[in-house]
């Protein structure tokens, strides 16, 4: 795999490489919201979407950005590598 590359030159930010905690902390939640209103009999409150439940905004990281392809630059080889 010393060759594997990603596919589209986009990254987070700030702060972190991935966002997976923050997704799986908006996935708990959104589960246990759910059980709890369909044992007291909320169906017509269950949440559609996560971000009902959690702000995106609260994942690590500022969102994702488009870098753009340069492939000639320094910086845009270290940002292809997995």
């Amino acid at each position: 795999m010393s060759r594997s590359r990603k596919r589209m030159p986009g990254s987070t930010w700030c702060c972190c490489k991935s966002q997976k905690k923050g997704k799986q902390a908006s996935s708990r939640k959104f589960r246990r919201k759910a059980h709890v209103l369909l044992h007291q009999g909320n169906d017509h409150l269950l949440p559609l979407k996560s971000f009902e439940v959690m702000s995106p905004w609260d994942l690590g990281g500022d969102g994702k950005a488009f870098f753009g392809f340069h492939p000639e630059e320094e910086w845009y080889v270290k940002l292809m590598r997995k």
